[in-house]
């Protein structure tokens, strides 16, 4: 775990993925080991909507680091790594919503549904679809 890295001094960021590491939950903790040793976060997001989503609702929870009462773009607000080449697991399989950039540099989070705030379009899930067969049995959705 990252516990290891901090302690030996390994890194200077830490780029935890939510869907890799846990879940939210587990992207909290990290979070206050990294504090305890100095070291910035900065969550990895790659793939589909979902983990941008969550990426979105978890910066968005995050302090200014180090803090201020003068918050400088880039130095200690909280950032997120948004990935701007056509994904269709990002673009194509939400209903109603797209992530885009604006005017102000940031991605807004989205609030307008329950849970994160976005909702899936589950005939586009299916075209993405590939089963799996193992041990015999096959996915299916």
């Amino acid at each position: 775990g990252f516990r290891d890295y901090f302690v030996k001094g390994c890194v200077d960021i830490a780029q935890p993925d939510i869907a890799a590491s846990g879940g939210l939950s587990e992207f909290v903790k990290i979070c206050a080991l990294a504090s305890t040793f100095g070291v910035t976060v900065i969550p990895h997001v790659w793939g589909s909507a979902v983990g941008l989503a969550a990426g979105l609702h978890a910066v968005a929870t995050m302090p200014m680091s180090p803090f201020t009462a003068n918050p400088s773009y880039l130095e200690n607000e909280p950032v997120i790594e948004f990935d701007r080449n056509p994904n269709p697991l990002r673009d194509d399989i939400l209903k109603g919503l797209k992530f885009q950039i604006g005017p102000d540099g940031a991605v807004g989070v989205p609030m307008d549904k329950p849970g994160l705030g976005i909702e899936i379009d589950e005939d586009a899930v299916k075209r993405f679809h590939a089963p799996v067969k193992s041990r015999g049995l096959v996915s299916k959705l």
